[in-house]
């Protein structure tokens, strides 16, 4: 039995699938410029490669493949490039060690965070959807491109180690970090610990 194969046709990619594109770039990502950049990229690399193509998988979830690819590039460039945030070498306000267990790295139990759901639920998961978004483009380089990798793209700690050339310890230390400034930067913007 044979299988017909689908011939790709990329003038109709940005059509069928240029607004989707973008939405999960831009999803995953910090601003509308660079979502864009990453689904033109997206699209070249992908007619640089049609003939590559076998027709294994739909149009669709192949260039959704190589968006994912670009956009794991994309945080492992910004990764090699770090930016020392003053926030996180201010001995103000409070340290890993007031919110983080020594032993195993959990959350302590006085200090987990609550959940943010109400009444107003969908209004108030948008208003924490932004926030979010405002406090993570805070975040150092390297420390926004493992918290993305590995809560938005939901990748292991080990391919994380591996894409960004970092050691076990210290991808762990970074993940404390970035949710540790996630929280302040929360905190800050009253999204905080209800008294």
């Amino acid at each position: 039995m044979s299988i017909a194969l689908i011939k790709p046709e990329p003038t109709l990619w940005v059509a069928r699938f240029g607004d989707e594109l973008y939405r999960f770039a831009l999803g995953r990502v910090s601003d509308e410029a660079c979502a864009e950049e990453l689904v033109q990229d997206t699209l070249l690399s992908a007619l640089d490669a049609l003939a590559s193509f076998r027709g294994e998988a739909s149009e669709r979830t192949w260039l959704f493949l190589i968006l994912r690819r670009k956009i794991i590039d994309h945080y492992r460039r910004q990764a090699r490039h770090p930016e020392v945030s003053l926030a996180v070498v201010t001995p103000d306000g409070p340290t890993e060690a007031d919110f983080f267990q020594e032993d195993n790295g959990h959350w302590r139990r006085e200090q987990y965070p609550t959940s943010w759901q109400s009444a107003d639920g969908a209004l108030e998961q948008q208003e924490l959807q932004q926030t979010l978004r405002t406090c993570q483009d805070k975040l150092p380089s390297q420390h926004a491109a493992v918290f993305v990798l590995r809560f938005v793209e939901e990748l292991t700690a080990e391919e994380i180690c591996k894409e960004l050339s970092l050691t076990s310890s210290n991808y762990w230390v970074i993940i404390h970090r970035a949710k540790l400034q996630l929280r302040r930067c929360l905190e800050k913007h009253g999204l905080g610990r209800a008294a």
